[in-house]
């Protein structure tokens, strides 16, 4: 069930400067309503169907995670669009179980909840320098909390980590929600499968709110009710309830949407025109991203689930509040690199504990691209270059999908070039995005070695 790899992630890769002609690509399926609906159809006692599920590095860590659960899942199309699960009603396993959830934190943590209803589950990483270094020590805390016995790594609870659980009864818990929306959610699955329910309060803020509400939302489709205040800092969940087998069909993924649509919002060419479809309306990370185009000036339009982007327009420098759209941030300062003036992208600090760090690692990369970008502990500040920037380098995208993204798209407008190296990382999310380029106009192809 593995996500195929194309042959362009064999080498690094040279992205050169490069006109897009109007094209169509298909944007993957949500990866967020990809996890989402899987985990609550492999909850499920009975027969669920995920039609046009994401297909990545992170799908297949999740799918494993299932398994391990004790769900069962198989394609019912050799083009694998709908997928089959039957669910086991609850995690089962009669003795100790191991999960590689590879580098996908979220499924991470996701299942670092669940698994607390198993007497000795061990979740592991084959990707010690990036997933490995991700903090987990909020959720562990509030496990702890719960009568979970947790073996972290280092005091931030990192991977591997070995949960000793099994007759937790649920009743009340506190979580922070600084540095992630993730814990929360985990506790969100968890909790309707507790002997007592959960009462859950969230201090220190809520970081990802959308996301949160993207929880929530497949809770009620899967039949749990969840009860909490308006600013989802108090939630309660009454014990005794069942996710219910339904069958979920997966949006467009917005984050994924944003590379196509910044790398078409840089182009000089009015002729260049980037047409997606499958975008949800009103999906409320969509919607700020979409806001975020407009206020930088792209020549942006929607139509019911359609959305048009045609390059050619001087963008000029806007601010913007990143924590609603904080996984399309690396692609957005790509864009604010080559609009007018200055731009401020703030209340970011969430993405230091990415993949890599995404405000210290993607500005030093994009240095090396001569791009005028300064990192802050809670924000980057970008002094655009209307005119282009140099390329010429190498550079490295730091294990992270959206590193590579962004990285893209500044060579497509650079004078010289640039190297990737580590763009096989792409796959985490996006296997095809190297070539989806391609196939708009992009001159991309593999560096391969010198014999």
């Amino acid at each position: 069930m593995n996500a195929q790899k194309p042959e362009l992630l064999q080498h690094p890769i040279f992205v050169a400067p490069s006109n897009l002609m109007a094209a169509q690509p298909e944007v993957p399926s949500s990866k967020y309503y990809t996890l989402r609906y899987v985990l609550a159809a492999a909850l499920a006692a009975g027969e669920s169907r995920i039609i046009l599920p994401a297909l990545s590095d992170d799908s297949d860590a999740l799918f494993r995670g299932c398994r391990a659960l004790g769900a069962d899942l198989e394609w019912e199309d050799e083009q694998q669009q709908v997928l089959l699960i039957r669910g086991s009603g609850r995690p089962r396993a009669t003795g100790p179980v191991t999960i590689n959830v590879g580098n996908a934190g979220a499924v991470a943590r996701l299942f670092l909840g669940l698994g607390a209803l198993l007497p000795d589950i061990t979740f592991v990483t084959d990707h010690p320098q990036s997933l490995g270094k991700r903090p987990n020590r909020e959720l562990l805390e509030a496990l702890t909390q719960l009568g979970v016995t947790c073996e972290g790594t280092g005091v931030e609870g990192c991977l591997p980590i070995t949960l000793h659980g099994g007759a937790i009864r649920g009743g009340k818990v506190t979580i922070s929600g600084a540095r992630s929306s993730q814990y929360l959610s985990s506790l969100l699955f968890l909790a309707p499968l507790l002997p007592d329910g959960l009462e859950i309060t969230v201090v220190d803020g809520l970081k990802s709110q959308p996301l949160v509400r993207a929880t929530l939302e497949v809770l009620q489709e899967a039949g749990i009710r969840v009860e909490y205040d308006d600013h989802l800092l108090a939630f309660r969940i009454a014990p005794g309830q069942q996710y219910q087998a339904r069958t979920y069909t997966i949006p467009g993924d917005y984050p994924s949407a944003a590379a196509l649509l910044a790398a078409y919002a840089v182009s000089n060419d009015p002729a260049s025109e980037l047409r997606l479809s499958r975008l949800r309306p009103g999906d409320e990370v969509g919607e700020a991203l979409l806001q975020a185009f407009r206020d930088m000036g792209a020549d942006l339009r929607v139509n019911g689930e359609q959305v048009t982007l045609r390059g050619g327009r001087r963008l000029r420098g806007f601010e913007l509040d990143g924590d609603p759209v904080i996984d399309c941030i690396p692609v957005l300062v790509a864009a604010a690199c080559f609009a007018e003036g200055e731009s401020v992208i703030s209340n970011i600090e969430s993405l230091h504990y990415k993949e890599s760090d995404r405000i210290n690692d993607l500005c030093a990369e994009l240095r090396k691209a001569g791009c005028s970008v300064e990192p802050q502990e809670d924000a980057i500040i970008i002094q655009g270059r209307p005119q282009g920037v140099e390329g010429g380098a190498v550079v490295d995208g730091h294990n992270d999908h959206r590193v590579l993204m962004a990285l893209a798209i500044v060579g497509l407008r650079s004078r010289r070039g640039l190297t990737l190296t580590g763009a096989e990382h792409i796959a985490k999310s996006y296997p095809h995005f190297f070539e989806e380029l391609q196939r708009c106009g992009a001159d991309i192809h593999p560096v391969t070695p010198q014999a």
